[in-house]
């Protein structure tokens, strides 16, 4: 029995000895050591190093929520259907059906089209966004290199959607006019932009802007504009800093007017007009290729109390006048065989400019956080300077394909009443060296005035009041519609509002606005009289809008 158990022993001490001996022969594999995130506290709280790599990157996005109220109108105009004034409309009315076969020469009175019912027109609407963020930073020997990405997909119902079926969902009911809005759901790059040693590169907001909408949720006038750009920002110290700036022009390219049309008969019949070999019984204009760019500027202070900025801005104004027949294919008949390629009858080249200056102060005496904002712009040919938010028609420059821009958003928010004219760099007019019978593009001018002030009350309850003026004014000849054409008013419009916000945590915020426009336009020469109008089923020419606003907003930010 001892020899037995003797045996078991040695031979487990024989294994275990054998088995050690075949472990230390394997090869040895070691699991690469575990890297963890790490916190990069040299740019501010919520940076980390990427793994594996000396930048430092910030993830931050944003939900939102929102519903509006409008009060439904009716529509006509630019914005409810065809542009007709300050687009080489003839001044005079070619037969609506048979109840007015022969009314030419009186006026011109707007088609079925050019009207939306207030029926079809939602008096409430939803918003929702989402945002992504992402900002990385990189120390170098000569600076921090920065790289932002903002990326955000909206959605909108309504009043927050644009008219017709591009990009929508689903079409309208019936007709563009007769149906409701269809709701649009995009996704646009909002922000993307390099900044290294002073320079910024890529898709940022404008060096001239300074408010820029910090506080309202409906838009002001003022320039918020974001834009492609090739920036060199100088610092000085003390708080002094300029900046040189070149800034894509299609980003405030603005709509061309025209007051060029053919004369109409006492039996409706438009004639045509031959300007230099071109026959047209409508001219109608638009911007022509961008040559050089935005050139912008800007001086700021800035000290414990607040800020100043100055800001100027040129503005190259490209435009093109084409008869309608440049529209058209060539055939055997046509008389200008050259139409074919839409040559223009004529162009024009000139420069616009704006200028603006702004002052921010803190009003932390009253209460922390307090803020005062007043700023004043002036542009002449350059109306996208005062036009606000370029991105603000129903969220992204490509969701209507807009090729104006700089004419920012409509006039009354929900495009009610009788709409005036886009806003215009400059309107081709009867006057001039044009073809010997005269013809030039006149610059039209503009000034805002935009202010706000925002109140903590409590930490976590603030509440804020704002508003803007504008003044938008025409050449006369424009006005008169000095070419045969309808013509185009002169516009002053006014905004108000107040917010009250609460946020119960950081970044999450339940708000409330209620807004007010207000649109005045003079009578555009060339428009039937009221009692045409309303004889043929259309409201009177309403010079005065008002329009109400109220919303709800639920947003994180984080």
């Amino acid at each position: 029995m001892r020899l037995f158990k003797g045996l078991l022993l040695g031979s487990a001490a024989a294994l275990v000895s054998v088995g050690g001996a075949k472990a230390a022969d394997l090869p040895a594999f070691k699991s690469a050591p575990v890297e963890y995130v790490r916190i990069c506290d040299a740019y501010g709280s919520g940076f980390f190093y990427i793994p594996g790599t000396d930048t430092c990157l910030k993830v931050g996005g944003l939900v939102l929520g929102e519903t509006r109220g409008f009060d439904p109108q009716f529509s006509i105009g630019p914005s409810g259907g065809s542009t007709f004034w300050g687009n080489g409309t003839a001044a005079g009315h070619t037969a609506v059906g048979t109840a007015f076969p022969a009314l030419g020469g009186v006026g011109f009175i707007p088609s079925a089209s050019q009207y939306t019912n207030p029926r079809s027109r939602d008096a409430y609407s939803f918003g929702a966004l989402g945002r992504v963020e992402l900002d990385a930073r990189t120390k170098s020997d000569w600076g921090t290199v920065r790289a932002f990405l903002r990326v955000d997909s909206y959605y909108g119902s309504g009043g927050n959607a644009a008219t017709g079926a591009l990009n929508g969902l689903g079409g309208p009911i019936i007709n563009t006019t007769g149906g409701s809005t269809v709701q649009r759901d995009t996704t646009i790059i909002n922000k993307a932009f390099i900044q290294f040693a002073g320079l910024t590169a890529g898709y940022a907001q404008s060096m001239f802007d300074f408010y820029a909408d910090a506080y309202n949720y409906n838009n002001l006038r003022g320039s918020n504009a974001t834009v492609s750009l090739l920036a060199y920002t100088a610092t000085f110290g003390n708080g002094f800093s300029a900046t040189l700036s070149f800034e894509d022009q299609a980003s405030r390219r603005a709509f061309i007017g025209s007051t060029f049309a053919g004369s109409v008969s006492a039996a409706g019949v438009t004639s045509p007009i031959l300007f230099d070999g071109f026959s047209g019984t409508s001219f109608q204009a638009n911007p022509a290729g961008a040559r050089i760019p935005e050139i912008v500027g800007n001086l700021r202070y800035d000290q414990p109390w607040g800020s100043v900025q100055i800001s100027a801005a040129a503005h190259q104004i490209s435009s093109s006048l084409f008869a309608s027949t440049a529209l058209q294919t060539a055939t055997a008949s046509t008389a200008n065989a050259a139409s074919t390629y839409a040559f223009p009858v004529t162009s024009s080249n000139s420069y616009g400019f704006a200028v603006q200056g702004g002052v921010q102060l803190n009003m932390d005496y009253l209460s922390p956080g307090d803020k005062l904002w007043l700023q004043a712009a002036y542009e002449r040919g350059a109306f996208g300077y005062i036009a606000g938010n370029n991105l603000g028609f129903n969220y992204g420059l490509g969701v209507n394909a807009n090729r104006y821009a700089g004419s920012g958003f409509t006039w009354s928010d929900y495009s009610a009443g009788w709409n005036p004219q886009p806003g215009s760099d400059c309107v081709w007019t009867g006057f001039g060296p044009f073809a010997s019978g005269g013809g030039s593009c006149q610059q039209t001018s503009g000034w805002d005035l935009t202010g706000a002030y925002k109140h903590y009350w409590i930490p976590t309850l603030a509440s804020a009041i704002y508003g803007s003026f504008l003044q938008y004014n025409n050449p006369q000849n424009a006005l008169n519609g000095f070419g045969g054409a309808v013509g185009v008013s002169n516009i002053k419009e006014g905004r108000v509002g107040t917010n009250l916000v609460w946020t119960p945590i950081k970044g999450f915020d339940i708000g409330t606005e209620f807004m007010y426009v207000r649109v005045t336009q003079s009578r555009p020469v060339g428009l039937a009289g009221d009692s045409l109008l309303t004889a043929a089923g259309l409201p009177a020419f309403r010079p005065v809008t008002n329009e109400y606003e109220g919303r709800i907003r639920v947003q994180r930010a984080f």
